[in-house]
């Protein structure tokens, strides 16, 4: 299928990874297709792949010859792989995709014409299981969907999230602020704070995605309960100690201050417990915990979890 001239229509990339994605790739790959916007480019970058998604990908490749096809040596991990597909892509505004979910039809021009001046946009998803069979639960509710780029609202970032990669849109000119510090989040993580503390954000609050759940997603809406893992509290100090120096050292970062006082607190960890931090953390509960569904019990014990020692 050749690509239809669309003379003054925004050109779009759509940046897909894939990693032995061949059970749920053609689904998705013909939801992207039958997309009602389709001046797009569509670059895919397959990470080692050792299935028969190589196959499904060439024999789309075929069919239409908007799709970019690339291949990594060897396995590098989903983040530097999408970072490695942006490379390539060439539309003013580009797409995070992932292979085994499903785009409502409307996705592209939903999103194109929700962005406006802001540099990052972001809808719901309706949550699907294994088969595609809709579970009744959507990202908004299993997360609180804000409108976030106030400060307040951006503190619940270091402890949560509402920006899915795969339901985020973002203009090309974020690129020159998401690199200003360079670190391992994840990436949508990353690129949802920049644009939140640029003030240049959007929710769109319509499901433009079926997220399928299945046991090999690397991420799910719905938490899967695995007991206690050896390590864990000291993994997840790590990372969210590694979220606070990131954010305060964004140089647009207008809530600077907040974020080098709890990073102070949060290293006293290290030699006991914190009541520091406890303090600190009970004052700014309703912040912190802003994209989060937790009752108040709830967060008290996360809360209590954030202050033990970690040495």
């Amino acid at each position: 299928m050749a690509r239809t001239s669309q003379t003054g229509k925004t050109f779009v990339s759509i940046a897909l990874a894939t990693y032995n994605g061949e059970a749920f790739l053609a689904a998705q790959l013909d939801s992207i297709l039958s997309q009602t916007y389709s001046h797009f480019e569509i670059i895919i970058i397959d990470d080692g792949s050792t299935d028969n998604t190589g196959n499904v990908l060439n024999e789309y490749r075929l069919k239409d010859d908007r799709i970019s096809i690339f291949y990594n040596e060897e396995n590098i991990g989903y983040r530097d792989t999408f970072y490695k597909a942006l490379l390539h892509c060439k539309g003013e505004y580009v797409f995070f995709c992932d292979q085994d979910d499903i785009w409502v039809s409307s996705k592209i021009e939903t999103l194109l014409s929700a962005i406006g001046e802001n540099l990052l946009v972001f809808s719901d998803s309706a949550l699907v299981d294994q088969q595609g069979i809709p579970l009744d639960v959507k990202l908004s509710d299993t997360v609180i969907m804000l409108q976030p780029g106030e400060p307040l609202l951006n503190r619940g970032f270091i402890i949560g999230n509402c920006v899915w990669g795969h339901s985020i849109m973002f203009h090309q000119d974020l690129l020159k602020y998401t690199t200003l510090e360079k670190n391992t989040h994840a990436h949508d993580w990353w690129f949802a704070v920049v644009a939140s503390h640029l003030n240049k954000i959007k929710y769109c609050p319509v499901v433009l995605n079926y997220y399928r759940q299945h046991e090999k997603n690397l991420t799910r809406a719905i938490p899967v309960k695995t007991g206690k893992v050896k390590g864990r509290h000291i993994a997840e100090f790590e990372i969210q100690l590694s979220r606070i120096n990131s954010i305060a050292a964004l140089p647009f970062n207008k809530d600077r201050s907040f974020y080098l006082q709890w990073q102070q607190l949060f290293k006293l960890r290290k030699q006991k417990f914190s009541f520091l931090l406890l303090k600190f953390l009970l004052v700014y509960r309703k912040d912190i915990f802003c994209l989060k569904r937790k009752n108040i019990f709830a967060q008290l014990v996360e809360i209590r979890k954030m202050c033990r020692k970690t040495g």
